[in-house]
């Protein structure tokens, strides 16, 4: 019985420091994950930026043309000035001219209102592009050492997953079903120790009998309030 429970106390050993490894793991790979969430977030933000500027510039390019036609159209009315032979054809061309004189003014005003727009988005195209430089560069460099955690984990893993084989072979298999249903059941602790009575696991008290059959040694006893298996760790 005492080599079983040597062989389970190993066992549990191996199998919490598998999860740890597993844990950390975990961690490693959720901080890469938040840089790349980082990196997609500021992206999409920069292609949402870029469609819309390239939109007012078409916009910007379209008032210009417009505005070109309409300076076109004042100078033209402009020069039939000097041909006018009657009083109310003056006026009626004067009245032209400031029509569309006013309709360029307004052109003017809208054409710089979206080059105002383009300006705007440009500087926070800017911000967020020397953002995502930075992101960038603090995910590259994070992130080697992340891989190399990762890699170096691995290798770790892999070890104890070897070891975790061998000892677990010469744990007889009905007793290795009990120890890993437990192991996940009671966070990774499948074993306690019992110590002045009480299980350490649960810090229960335990039945006195059971306690001294603990002691003997002779067969395996597990605590009657968190089932765990209990072993007494050798006096000192």
């Amino acid at each position: 019985m005492q080599e079983k429970m040597s062989l389970l106390r190993d066992l549990q050993e191996i199998d919490q420091e598998i999860s740890s490894i597993e844990t950390a793991q975990k961690s490693y790979q959720d901080e890469l994950a938040v840089f790349a969430a980082e990196v997609a977030e500021v992206q999409a933000m920069l292609d949402q930026l870029s469609a819309e500027i390239d939109q007012l510039r078409q916009d910007e390019a379209q008032i210009e043309q417009e505005l070109l036609k309409k300076q076109d159209n004042v100078e033209r009315v402009e020069s039939r000035l000097p041909g006018i032979q009657t009083q109310k054809e003056y006026v009626a061309v004067l009245k032209e001219i400031d029509i569309a004189k006013k309709e360029n003014r307004e052109m003017e005003s809208l054409l710089q209102e979206k080059r105002n727009e383009i300006n705007i988005l440009v500087e926070d195209q800017q911000e967020k592009e020397a953002a995502l430089a930075a992101i960038n560069q603090n995910a590259q460099a994070r992130g080697r050492e992340l891989n190399q955690l990762l890699t170096a984990s691995g290798s770790q893993l892999e070890q104890q997953t070897r070891n975790r084989d061998s000892v677990a072979a010469d744990v007889p298999k009905s007793l290795l079903r009990k120890y890993q249903g437990l192991f996940k059941r009671r966070n990774g602790l499948a074993l306690a120790i019992a110590r002045n009575g009480a299980c350490l696991g649960c810090n229960m008290q335990l039945p006195p009998q059971l306690f001294n059959q603990l002691l003997q040694g002779n067969d395996l006893q597990t605590c009657p309030h968190c089932n765990r298996i209990l072993y007494v760790e050798a006096e000192v």
